[in-house]
């Protein structure tokens, strides 16, 4: 693990390329926007077999402008939902999405299980692979607009929102075809928000309860160079040159400011915006988000 730390971690996400192709199935039509439900296997093939069939919204703008954004949703069913919001707004300038359903969300669960169940947990080998069919689907997307299956795509951007703001640094950094970044409710340091994030205190409590009766000194090491693998500080490094730009909460008690601070500082101090609100109530600015988006989205 540690050679591949020290050559090019991005090597943990690479993957074969093929002529694979996905199923797309319209939804709705309308003057700005035709909807489709889109269907492709995932390069990544993990035990529970639901979250390898990968899908997802594609939002095709009929005034197309050839700017394409993939937005990847946070964790759980309310941080999925919020998403829809955007790519009708998006639509109205010329802007096509792609909205991809994150591992363990929406049809790729198990039936009877909440969003999100089962994507963390205390082995940090089984996140990596979670966060690895997330950036590997990510990248198959990108392959779509260039073997003809995705059609008109002049530049590609990404939209992540907390998970999956952390899942599009981490894309950006692997996937040099992604021109522009828009992280929000996102941050970096694993440990940091392991050990200060309220979302994590369950993990917490269940690691203190461990500890008195099992030595996990031992494996420090091993565990913090797999949490690098799936950290945005990683690959915040190999975004600089590109632009980028970061929306946060001021009260946001899932995401530690300090997290927030260090991956903006690694990304070369992008603009930020601080909004009133916290992890979840950030999503009532969802308007002013959006056209924030839209204008950068329109730069040159």
């Amino acid at each position: 693990m540690s050679d591949i730390i020290i050559d090019d971690p991005r090597k943990i996400y690479q993957y074969k390329k093929d002529d694979r192709q996905p199923i797309f199935n319209v939804i709705t039509e309308n003057n700005l926007y035709s909807e489709y439900k889109f269907y492709f296997e995932s390069h990544v093939k993990l035990p529970q077999n639901e979250t390898n069939i990968a899908s997802g919204h594609y939002f095709k703008a009929k005034k197309d402008s050839g700017k394409l954004i993939i937005i990847l949703h946070g964790y759980g069913h309310n941080a999925m939902q919020s998403m829809f919001y955007f790519p009708p707004q998006f639509a109205k300038q010329g802007i096509s999405s792609l909205m991809l359903t994150l591992p363990f969300h929406g049809e790729r669960k198990k039936y009877g299980k909440n969003d999100g169940e089962g994507f963390f947990g205390l082995d940090p080998t089984t996140i990596l692979a979670h966060f690895r069919q997330i950036v590997v689907d990510v990248q198959t997307l990108i392959d779509f607009t260039e073997n003809g299956a995705i059609q008109n795509v002049k530049e590609i951007s990404i939209f992540g929102l907390s998970l999956g703001g952390m899942s599009a640094v981490i894309s950006m950094g692997v996937d040099k075809r992604i021109r522009k970044g828009i992280f929000v409710l996102a941050g970096g340091n694993i440990t940091e928000i392991f050990w200060k994030s309220i979302a994590t205190l369950p993990l917490r409590r269940y690691v203190y309860a461990i500890k008195q009766s099992y030595d996990v000194s031992q494996k420090e090491k091993e565990y913090t160079e797999v949490f690098l693998l799936y950290d945005p500080l990683t690959f915040a490094k190999f975004i600089k040159n590109r632009k980028v730009i970061m929306i946060n909460g001021i009260q946001d008690p899932v995401i530690p400011k300090n997290s927030t601070n260090e991956l903006r500082k690694l990304l070369g101090t992008p603009p930020i915006t601080y909004l009133p609100g916290g992890h979840s109530s950030i999503m009532i600015f969802r308007k002013l988000i959006a056209k924030k988006i839209g204008r950068f989205l329109l730069e040159k």
